[in-house]
């Protein structure tokens, strides 16, 4: 009786990190893949967001970034992360509120908030990336 309980006990000791070594390689792996740095942009200002009528644009620049926002609370700063680029998607994209922020004691800048016409893709655009119009492919 003894010796089953003993041999039971050992089997428990050793079978104990076998069984935690997965759950510590699980770890590492999300650690290494949520890594990755994603671009931000800090802005100081008002940061007032306005409602504007519902407006077509399209992209000209392949470089366009579409960027999601995060405003503060406490203090006038507004922080843009980006999602994607706009030359991923050809298609026309609807602005329906614009911010503007400072960049620095002299410059500002102008975002839209928009959405794709297919409405599956949305988030803030710097207004120098968009021309007003309809996409029109090229056949």
């Amino acid at each position: 009786m003894k010796s089953m309980k003993n041999l039971t006990f050992a089997l428990l000791i050793f079978s104990l990190p076998l069984t935690a070594l997965p759950l510590t390689t699980n770890t590492t792996v999300l650690a290494q893949a949520s890594s990755k740095k994603a671009e931000k942009h800090t802005y100081t200002g008002n940061g007032s967001v306005k409602k504007i009528s519902k407006t077509a644009y399209h992209s000209k620049d392949s470089k366009g970034n579409l960027y999601s926002a995060l405003f503060m609370a406490d203090k006038p700063t507004v922080e843009l992360t980006r999602k994607t680029t706009l030359d991923k998607y050809r298609t026309t994209w609807y602005a329906t509120k614009e911010m503007s922020v400072r960049v620095d004691k002299h410059h500002s800048r102008t975002y839209y908030y928009v959405t794709s016409s297919d409405k599956k893709v949305s988030g803030w655009t710097w207004s120098g990336y968009l021309t007003k119009g309809i996409f029109k492919s090229a056949d």
